[in-house]
């Protein structure tokens, strides 16, 4: 059982503690009877952000905007850096290069601060990282251990034990330390479900009572080009499943492959409750801020699609956020439907650290965590350049640009030759969630949109022009 916090120390400047998880989206149905109380617990201590952003994917573009605050295409990681052994051969050649050291990042802003830095779990933001435990001191932090790769098959389920064992040691020993301390503890699940079913007897997963998404779709006519070029891909990296589910045997696949979603969400759950229990026991939970985040989401099925890619949806790019600030009593178990994104964790961080952050293009939510009403940004840049998504097949528009509004999402796709062409050259997407929140129907087929399709294009150039341009040398 959780022990109550004790009262934070007056004056202090707090710990923060960072667990973060991979390929976790925000809104995961659960079916009766399936718990996750190790995050509903922490949820129950903060304010849950439902409307928080990755503003891009896949892994390292998302994790760079989280541990940079720039979005992807100033970090420079606008695709995976090296670091999954499987499928090296084939993507090396589209590989990012390793986030620059010049770079300065959330352990860098608050180890400058006098903080006390440490990474434990999955990096994914450079390639050879090594054992040594000074081997990110370039990246800003002055510990690391444990450092994992880009997520094979079942490394989540061997190797995040090994991270939440390595976690909870730490905090056990420096919990109560006088000096503020940062720990970011990362692990790789549910990221395992980017191999299933291809390296998994769906047959053996237990029936949580998963469904089919509501809004599973066979045909994809009217979307983006590189989302069929997606579904096509993850046949040969994932495995094959069906493209309907119109049958029974459609059905019952589907329902399996989301059973072992949950059964990952599940086990991950029981890692999250045993970093919170170390944190109890260290005697530092009074003075820590703990934040529970995911780099990127997971489609799931929706739109018959899987993992993460060039797209809009809401199950891609609506990942979990919560703050938990014990200072901040009065809106525990609170949540917040203000537009949020990754590019708004260093400022918000600092913040609370009482540090000052580089000039960056994020918001500093502080102000949410006493308001949860209040309006810190009108929308949401998001941007992909990965030809790991989708962009290996010719022909694709696999770069994006698009928004993210309290009510439509909108993106255009392009070649990166053709990133900044005419307007009319880009293949378009837009929903508006209000009337169809499931995203099924592509508005900018519909020749009545033709103004609000100008405005967010609009809005997109100005959010290109604002947040693109900080951070660049």
């Amino acid at each position: 059982m959780r022990s109550t916090p004790t009262s934070a120390v007056p004056g202090r400047r707090p710990n923060i503690l960072v667990i973060m998880t991979d390929q976790e989206r925000a809104d995961i149905v659960r079916p009766d009877g399936f718990t996750l109380p190790a995050r509903d617990r922490l949820a129950a201590n903060g304010v849950r952000f439902g409307m928080h952003h990755t503003p891009t994917a896949p892994c390292s573009p998302a994790r760079s905007a989280f541990f940079t605050g720039l979005h992807a295409p100033v970090s420079g990681v606008i695709d995976n850096v090296r670091g999954n052994e499987l499928l090296g051969d084939v993507t090396a050649r589209f590989a990012a290069p390793d986030l620059a050291t010049t770079v300065p990042t959330l352990g860098a802003v608050l180890r400058d601060a006098g903080y006390r830095t440490a990474y434990i779990g999955k990096w994914h933001l450079s390639g050879a990282v090594g054992s040594d435990p000074a081997a990110l001191a370039g990246y800003g932090f002055d510990e690391s251990y444990d450092l994992l790769s880009g997520g094979g098959p079942d490394e989540g389920l061997r190797e995040d034990p090994g991270v939440v064992r390595r976690a909870g040691d730490w905090l056990r020993q420096h919990g109560s330390d006088s000096d503020p301390w940062l720990c970011v503890v990362s692990m790789i699940n549910p990221h395992d479900m980017m191999y299933c079913p291809r390296f998994y007897r769906l047959e053996d997963v237990p029936d949580y009572g998963a469904g089919v998404p509501a809004n599973f779709e066979s045909d994809l006519t009217t979307k983006p080009g590189v989302q069929t070029a997606w579904r096509a891909l993850n046949q040969v990296v994932g495995g094959v499943m069906p493209n309907e589910v119109g049958s029974p045997e459609g059905q019952r696949q589907w329902r399996q492959w989301g059973n072992w979603y949950l059964e990952l969400m599940r086990a991950t759950d029981i890692h999250f409750g045993q970093v919170l229990d170390a944190l109890d026991n260290s005697g530092g939970a009074g003075n820590t801020v703990v934040v529970q985040v995911a780099d990127h989401g997971e489609l799931g099925g929706a739109h018959g699609l899987r993992q993460k890619g060039a797209m809009i949806y809401r199950e891609n790019l609506r990942v979990p956020l919560v703050i938990a600030d014990p200072r901040t009593t009065a809106s525990h178990g609170t949540g917040t439907d203000a537009l949020t994104s990754h590019i708004d964790l260093i400022p918000t961080l600092a913040a609370l650290a009482g540090a000052t952050a580089p000039a960056l293009p994020g918001r500093d939510l502080t102000p949410l965590l006493t308001e949860p009403t209040a309006a810190v940004r009108d929308a949401v840049l998001v941007t992909s350049d990965a030809r790991t998504s989708g962009g290996m097949v010719p022909g694709i528009n696999y770069c994006l640009r698009g928004t993210i509004t309290p009510r439509h999402s909108f993106a255009r796709y392009s070649t990166p030759e053709d990133i900044d062409g005419p307007r009319t050259d880009f293949e378009y997407e837009l929903y508006d969630r209000l009337e169809d929140p499931l995203e099924m129907r592509n508005l900018a087929h519909d020749p009545g949109t033709a103004g609000l399709i100008t405005e967010l294009n609009d809005l997109v150039d100005s959010l290109i022009g604002s947040e693109l341009q900080v951070g660049q040398s």
